[in-house]
């Protein structure tokens, strides 16, 4: 009898120890996959920003000017505490395309840690040409 109450009190004992691995261990992976999940959906949003940049830039009487502004507004109604330090450029490039790049850092619940997201969209600059 008391062989069997020494055996329970130490597997009582090495309950706890596994407990206290056992529970910040899936807190991490909880925390983890959380971030994940942010940095995602930011990466989405952010890439939403970008095409509507670009596609607004890219309209007949759209300008680079008019894509940035696009694309920020975009940011400002969609990403606005989920995106942070967003920035915008648009260029031309060979072939009269039209690049918007927005980029910026997913919001983190890891302090101190910066998680990067950006995103490029390309589209045609579209003209009207009289034919003839």
């Amino acid at each position: 009898m008391l062989a069997f109450l020494r055996w329970s009190a130490w597997g009582e004992e090495g309950s706890v120890v596994e407990a206290a691995i056992a529970i910040p261990a899936a807190m991490l992976i909880i925390l983890l996959s959380v971030q994940v999940c942010l940095w995602a959906h930011a990466s989405t949003l952010v890439q939403a920003a970008a095409a509507r940049g670009d596609e607004t830039a890219c309209t007949d009487g759209g300008s680079l000017k008019s894509g940035i502004a696009a694309a920020r507004v975009e940011l400002d109604e969609t990403a606005n505490h989920v995106v942070l330090g967003a920035s915008v450029e648009a260029s031309t490039i060979p072939g009269d395309d039209v690049q918007v790049r927005v980029t910026g850092d997913a919001e983190s619940i890891v302090p101190g840690i910066h998680f990067p997201v950006s995103a490029v969209s390309v589209g045609a600059k579209q003209e009207f040409r009289v034919s003839g």
